[in-house]
C-alpha cells in the first residue's frame, strides 16, 4: 500500500527539523558511552576492531564539542572544529591526538585499510585518554 502523501510530508518534515543544541553534560555522557562501547568490544575481528576506532573517534569528538558547549559554541562542521582545535589555546596541546583519531575513524568507515587490535590498544586509547585529560578540567 502506498503511503499517505500527508504521512510522507510529515515525515519529511520532522527528519529535516535540527534537535536542540545539546548541552555540556549530553555531550559528556555521549563520549563516555561511545568511550565504554569502543573498549567493550573484543577485538577478535576487523569490523570490531574498525568500531571501536570509530567509537572513539566520535569519544573525544563529544570532548571537543562539550568543550566547546563552554564558551557558547555548538559545531556540525569537521573542518570547523577542526579550526577550533588548531586556535584555542587549550585544544592546541589535543591537535595531533584528535587528528590521528580522525584519521582512524575515517579510514576505518570509508578505506579497506586493516588496522589491527595494537591501533585501538596503543594508539587510538591512549589518544582518547590524553584528549579527555587535558579537555577534563577546562569543562
Amino acid at each position: 500500500m502506498p503511503m499517505n502523501w500527508l504521512l510522507a510530508l510529515a515525515l519529511s518534515i520532522h527528519v529535516r527539523v535540527r534537535a536542540a543544541v545539546p548541552s555540556k553534560l549530553e555531550h559528556i555522557t555521549k563520549a563516555d558511552g561511545n568511550a565504554a562501547f569502543a573498549m567493550s568490544l573484543p577485538l577478535d575481528s576487523q569490523t570490531r576492531i574498525d568500531w571501536a576506532l570509530i567509537a572513539l573517534f566520535y569519544a573525544a569528538m563529544h570532548y571537543v564539542e562539550a568543550y566547546l558547549a563552554t564558551l557558547g559554541q555548538h559545531v556540525r562542521s569537521h573542518t570547523t572544529r577542526d579550526t577550533y582545535l588548531g586556535r584555542d589555546v587549550n585544544q592546541k596541546k589535543i591537535y595531533t591526538e584528535y587528528q590521528d583519531l580522525k584519521f582512524y575513524g575515517y579510514a576505518a568507515r570509508y578505506e579497506a585499510f586493516r588496522f589491527k587490535a595494537e591501533d585501538v590498544t596503543n594508539q587510538a586509547a591512549q589518544h582518547f585518554a590524553t584528549i579527555k585529560a587535558n579537555l577534563q578540567p577546562l569543562l
